[in-house]
C-alpha cells in the first residue's frame, strides 16, 4: 500500500505539539477544521516520503528520527499553528 510517511508523522505529532503550544497560548483553537488546516500547511512545507511496504515504513521512520525529521515536522506544525491562529476559517 502506497503511503506518504510524512503525513503519518505529522498526524502522529500534531496532537502533542498542539497540546504543548496551547499550554502557553490557551486561546488557540483545536477544532477539527483548524487541525486539518494546520496539517495541510505543515505538509505543504515538508517533502513527501512515500513508502510501499512495512519494511520501507520502518526504514523511513529510522532515517526520519536520525536526521532531524522530528524537529523539521515540529517546526512545520508550529508554523501551521501560527498561520491558522492568525486566520482561522471556522
Amino acid at each position: 500500500m502506497l503511503k506518504n510517511y510524512t503525513e503519518v508523522a505529522v498526524a502522529e505529532m500534531l496532537p502533542r505539539v498542539l497540546e504543548e503550544y496551547r499550554k502557553q497560548n490557551p486561546d488557540v483553537c483545536d477544532c477539527e477544521r483548524c487541525r486539518e488546516d494546520i496539517m495541510a500547511i505543515a505538509l505543504n512545507r515538508l517533502p513527501p516520503r512515500y513508502v510501499v511496504t512495512d519494511e520501507g515504513t520502518i526504514y523511513t521512520k529510522v532515517i526520519f528520527d536520525q536526521i532531524g525529521g522530528r524537529a523539521e515536522v515540529t517546526a512545520a506544525i508550529l508554523h501551521g499553528i501560527k498561520v491558522v491562529s492568525a486566520h482561522p476559517r471556522h
